[in-house]
């Protein structure tokens, strides 16, 4: 079967918005692409070799330029989608001159305590932390209620510690976890996308930006003291596209870094600013 060329491909799930809207502005801007849904019954169709960059998907054989791969975290079908998806990566892994978003990265973990100590050298303030192989010392942890716990993998959001003393069962399985401390001020975060800067503030009232169904989130110009701190973490790390937190302790002052984020979901940002978020991936990729 004859290889088709082709610029993108898209390999994810229909059910993730931000996959569709991957497939939706590639659509608009008229970019020659290929989507292979992942929540298909047929997702595992895939097939590739060492012998040319060609990949088969169902009765389909493409040389693509450039990829876009998400895990689909929303489909209830894990076993298959994770296939999918992992023997798309395995292709465009083999093949360098594909265009990837965090090539360097992909297949290594995002590990959070490592981060924290790159964005501490690299001038970014970063949060008291303190890590726990599990949730027995939490009782001895003084001032609770100022103090937050999220799981250190990620898996669940974050807590006020003192609710989970109180009740410990949503994140019983999700040891080990990282205790810091709650910060007051404003929400924000910042995409890097081929080395640009994105901002955005998170008007909310929750501890966690992701548990509240009335967040309000508004494109704003990048913080310019931590630009330059923040491209030295990505650069250093070597993401392509990532989301780094941050709460600041004054206004849009003193901001305090959380964490990065390799593959972070962008479509509610991506609303606030008209699509650039999605413009700037497919610029990168195509």
């Amino acid at each position: 079967m004859n290889a088709r060329n082709i610029d993108l491909v898209i390999v994810g799930g229909e059910s993730d918005p931000n996959t569709q809207r991957i497939v939706d502005q590639a659509h608009l801007r008229g970019v020659d692409y290929f989507f292979w849904d992942t929540d298909r019954p047929d997702a595992r169709q895939i097939a590739w070799d060492f012998q040319s960059p060609e990949i088969d998907f169902g009765d389909v054989t493409l040389r693509p330029l450039g990829m876009f791969l998400r895990f689909n975290v929303f489909d209830c079908d894990e076993v298959r989608n994770h296939a999918a998806y992992e023997v798309a990566e395995s292709f465009a892994l083999a093949w360098p001159q594909i265009r990837l978003l965090n090539r360097s990265t992909t297949g290594d973990g995002n590990n959070k305590s490592r981060n924290l100590v790159r964005a501490r050298d690299c001038g970014l303030v970063i949060p008291q932390t303190t890590v726990l192989g599990d949730l027995s010392p939490l009782q001895s942890v003084p001032d609770a209620d100022a103090k937050i716990i999220k799981p250190l993998s990620g898996g669940d959001h974050a807590y006020i510690a003192a609710d989970v003393i109180n009740d410990p069962q949503p994140l019983s399985g999700l040891v080990p976890q990282f205790v810091q401390e709650r910060l007051e001020g404003e929400n924000l975060r910042v995409f890097s996308i081929g080395g640009k800067l994105h901002a955005f503030h998170l008007q909310t009232t929750q501890v966690d930006y992701r548990t509240d169904d009335d967040v309000v989130v508004r494109a704003i110009e990048v913080p310019e003291q931590i630009v330059a701190a923040t491209d030295r973490l990505v650069g250093q790390i070597g993401f392509d596209y990532c989301a780094l937190d941050f709460r600041c302790r004054k206004g849009f002052d003193d901001p305090v870094f959380l964490e990065i984020n390799s593959f972070p979901m962008f479509v509610a940002f991506d609303d606030a600013c008209e699509n650039r978020l999605a413009d700037a991936i497919l610029e990168f990729l195509v």
